[in-house]
């Protein structure tokens, strides 16, 4: 090759390598430093992430674990898979401007939450997690990544817990290859619109407050359990699913006009009781809710932006479609469970009362219960005794959200008796104040 040839070829290469650099360059886009910050998890052992915290399946969710991977099979929207980013709680704030990335294949049919612990960060104080912000995955996948903004998730970054995997509304399998913090995104890579999702409670706002929340349930329980929280000067809230209403073959709207009227909540719990999360459509979730919504103003007059999910099953999608229904919407579960689903038609329904103590010792405050049996509708009045003893005031789910909408609490019903008037709950710390208050100056006017 003679020497003005060699250096026509050595010249093109060299301008070929110079667009090839110019191309990569111009790939990597104005934030070309999108590489990791936090490796959370590339499933290094089928029992701890990258962060030697545990990471695994719940709710009977199948995890087989390959290397440098896991693949997820859900066949209920209640399964779970979780990696947690420590041991108890990390501090993410710094991370607040940042984004999440998981690297995956196969199915985009499921939710991506960011748990909150709670105060203690101890997983033996209830509840816990205490709440989490949730992502619908196939808004943000493009291909096989999934770029989450950190700032869309609604949380307190500095009780960061866990990244979950949720709310499977397909059987096709979901493998991950990694979780991870970047600083930034792909020049090219589109993120939507953090869409309103609403807040999940699990625990009371107010201070030293208790809130039951009562599910469906049996007319033929009704009357006794109204006149159990008559007598014991207890307001609850009552979630109220909209076809029952409609029944007539059931005195369903009677029962929850009375309940009403009594000055109890009442708010919503579907129109059928699906798991909203396993419909297969938006639609169809919004139908769960209109439908809902529409019975309790047209058979009750009520509207309520208050919502137990049926099984306490949420995801995204189920979030987005609520709060783009109402303003400021609850998504109410619970941090204390009676049981009664499992105990109360078996040899020991004494067990509820177990079950309500456990989770009522561990701190929890919001309790879930229905009057499907008379066992439960027995054990009430025991159950409420329970949370007097330790010292809490017991009031509807809205009066223990600080909700500024709700009805003022009555905290006082007059008693007479030994020449004193009971006010509020002898156990709780407002009712022996009031009641001490009251004393005094009874005693002051002899």
């Amino acid at each position: 090759m003679g020497t003005s040839l060699r250096t026509r070829f050595l010249s093109a290469a060299f301008l070929l390598s110079a667009l090839h650099t110019a191309l990569a360059e111009i790939d990597a886009g104005p934030f070309q430093d999108y590489s990791s910050v936090l490796v959370i998890d590339t499933f290094p052992t089928a029992w701890q992430n990258d962060l030697g915290a545990w990471h695994g399946a719940e709710e009977g969710m199948q995890a087989e674990f390959g290397p440098g991977y896991v693949s997820l099979y859900a066949s209920q929207s209640e399964q779970i898979f979780h990696t947690k980013v420590a041991p108890t709680c990390r501090d993410m704030s710094e991370f607040a401007g940042m984004y999440l990335h998981i690297a995956f294949e196969g199915t985009t049919q499921f939710t991506i939450s960011l748990q909150q612990h709670n105060e203690a960060c101890d997983q033996g104080v209830s509840p816990a997690p205490e709440t989490w912000d949730s992502i619908e995955a196939a808004r943000y996948a493009r291909g096989n990544d999934i770029y989450i903004p950190i700032w869309h998730f609604n949380i307190d970054l500095s009780r960061t817990v866990a990244v979950s995997f949720h709310g499977f509304y397909t059987q096709e399998s979901l493998r991950l290859y990694k979780v991870e913090i970047t600083a930034s995104l792909p020049w090219d890579f589109y993120v939507p619109d953090k869409l309103p999702s609403g807040t999940v409670v699990l625990k009371c706002r107010r201070p030293n407050s208790f809130a039951f929340g009562i599910d469906d349930g049996k007319p033929k329980y009704a009357r006794e359990v109204m006149d159990i929280l008559e007598e014991e000067g207890v307001k609850v809230t009552f979630f109220a699913v909209g076809n029952g209403l409609v029944d007539p073959f059931a005195p369903f709207q009677q029962v929850y006009r009375e309940m009403s009227e009594r000055g109890h909540q009442i708010a919503l719990h579907s129109y059928s009781h699906p798991r909203l999360e396993s419909l297969q459509t938006k639609e169809e979730i919004d139908y769960q809710f209109t439908e809902n919504m529409r019975v309790l103003r047209e058979t009750l007059g009520l509207e309520s932006k208050y919502f137990r999910p049926p099984y306490g099953v949420v995801g995204a999608r189920t979030r987005q479609s609520f709060a783009a229904l109402v303003d400021d919407p609850y998504i109410v579960n619970w941090s204390v469970d009676i049981e009664d689903w499992l105990w109360a038609e078996s040899k020991t329904p004494r067990k509820q009362v177990d079950a309500f103590r456990r989770d009522l010792n561990k701190g929890g405050d919001l309790a879930v219960l229905h009057f499907l049996n008379r066992s439960t509708v027995r054990y009430l009045r025991d159950v409420i005794n329970l949370v007097r003893q330790a010292g809490k005031d017991i009031m509807r789910v809205d009066q223990c959200m600080y909700d500024p909408d709700a009805p003022p609490i009555e905290w006082a019903w007059m008693r007479p008796g030994n020449g004193t008037q009971r006010i509020g709950h002898q156990n709780s710390t407002i009712g022996r104040n009031m009641t001490a208050v009251k004393e005094k100056r009874w005693h002051r006017d002899l």
